[in-house]
């Protein structure tokens, strides 16, 4: 599948949610309990941790890596967060640690409202994967904006998000502005789906990761109890990046997120 096709497709499912009646939007999602998520798969949403309470996120990826974060919501619409992992923690051979503890900070500059979005800035310098050469294999989205909206449709509820972004690693010399599109979808209380396309203008010159295709990520949530949830994640479904004779692979990780009051 090209660049071109996933952009077309994604920008019919966004015109489709865009036109999806909202009536009584706010009292639906109230019912349903529905927790506001604050990432897709990679990519960042409007959504933040609530006030007084914190979030613990354990993402397990290939080559026996392990990155932890921790987000805690301070204010109404402040949260900030930290992060650490590395590779081969899991496994037998020596541990290659991240260089350093990353920060992440959101704010929310609009509430979502019937006719506008949640509005979020932020700036997070941690990304996903193997760190090489100063940058992670998916680029940290440095400072970012982005917003989401919810909708009951036809097809159910769910949520519309997509973000513009300016990465801080730029020791590639691709460091071009970037953006994303996503969807997540609740099959019921306790399992939802998620999809998003991270374009990853930033990553497609002749010396980075990425070969210009962008990341495709696809993934399942399932709340196991209120405060615990597990999610299944196909990472890179495109296979961006390699060559002809290596060519980048697909991937499965899997997360794990636990909440609580402080």
């Amino acid at each position: 599948m090209s660049e071109r096709s996933v952009i077309k497709y994604a920008a019919i499912l966004l015109f489709l949610a865009l036109g999806a009646p909202v009536g009584a939007q706010e009292e639906k999602v109230a019912e349903q309990g529905r927790v506001e998520p604050v990432r897709l798969i990679d990519c960042p949403t409007a959504g933040l941790v609530g006030k007084g309470h914190f979030g613990v996120d354990l993402r397990f990826f290939p080559q026996g890596g392990v990155l932890g974060q921790l987000n805690a919501g301070v204010l109404d619409r402040l949260s900030i967060g930290l992060s650490f992992g590395g590779e081969q923690i899991i496994g037998d051979q020596d541990v290659n640690w991240y260089p350093r503890v990353e920060p992440a900070i959101r704010y929310r500059v609009i509430e979502e409202g019937q006719a506008l979005p949640a509005l979020v800035l932020g700036y997070e310098t941690h990304g996903y994967g193997t760190y090489r050469t100063g940058r992670f294999q998916i680029k940290s989205k440095g400072v970012f904006l982005v917003a989401s909206k919810n909708y009951t449709g036809p097809l159910g509820q769910f949520g519309v998000h997509g973000g513009l972004n300016l990465s801080r690693e730029n020791s590639d010399m691709d460091g071009d502005l970037s953006g994303w599109v996503g969807l997540d979808k609740s099959i019921n209380a306790d399992l939802g789906l998620v999809g998003e396309y991270d374009l990853a203008t930033n990553d497609n010159n002749h010396s980075v990761f990425g070969s210009g295709e962008g990341y495709l990520n696809l993934g399942t949530h399932w709340s196991v109890v209120p405060n615990l949830s597990l999610s299944l994640l196909l990472k890179n479904v495109l296979s961006n990046g390699g060559d002809e004779m290596h060519k980048a692979r697909m991937s499965r990780e899997l997360a794990v997120r636990y909440t609580e009051e402080f």
